[in-house]
């Protein structure tokens, strides 16, 4: 019996989080018995950095902790904060294997962002440190150049919600209670967050 600790990684900006973030790591975490799920919120998503302006980290990171807070095994990382400077994923993998060189790391990862993980930094070397868990959508296939990496796919459920939407939908004067758990939405509502 592996007595290693399982510890799933899931990363992103986070501006804000919702419930699609949550359900996607309580079905990776059920499949694949982690022990926990650490949210791992960016500091500076390069790959993003020129097309959208991202929410400062403060408020993301703070949105990350009420969303998880009341749930067992959930935790939210500022190692990509605390690091500054780009986020890059095989870093953060590097330190959190270095830190707890006896955890079993799985880094979960939407089809979206596996579709294009050979162009991330250092691609090349992340499997040296973690499984890498994609949840897919039927009929979903990769790049020649993604064939590259032992993706270990699950498919897994959809949820019809995006961070970019609810910003909008803030904006608008839209609610949106059935997309973020309620501190999240009051979060957003006592900071003037998106208007």
């Amino acid at each position: 019996m592996d007595s290693k600790q399982r510890i799933g990684v899931l990363g992103g900006s986070f501006d804000p989080p919702h419930l699609g973030h949550l359900g996607i790591a309580e079905f990776v975490a059920s499949n694949r018995q982690l022990d926990k799920v650490l949210f791992v919120v960016a500091n500076i998503q390069w790959q993003k950095a020129a097309e959208e302006e991202m929410l400062d980290s403060f408020h993301r990171l703070a949105m990350v902790e009420l969303a998880v807070e009341e749930i067992d095994g959930f935790y939210a990382s500022n190692i990509e904060i605390e690091r500054g400077g780009d986020s890059v994923t095989v870093e953060t993998l590097e330190a959190l294997c270095e830190a707890d060189p006896e955890a079993r790391y799985e880094l979960i990862i939407g089809a979206d962002n596996a579709s294009t993980m050979s162009t991330w930094r250092r691609s090349d070397e992340l499997e040296q440190y973690a499984e890498i868990i994609v949840v897919g959508r039927p009929g979903f296939h990769f790049s020649d150049a993604e064939k590259q990496f032992n993706f270990v796919t699950l498919d897994g459920p959809r949820f019809d919600v995006s961070s970019e939407a609810i910003r909008s939908a803030v904006k608008s004067g839209d609610p949106i209670d059935h997309l973020v758990p309620n501190s999240v939405g009051d979060y957003i509502d006592q900071k003037g967050l998106y208007r």
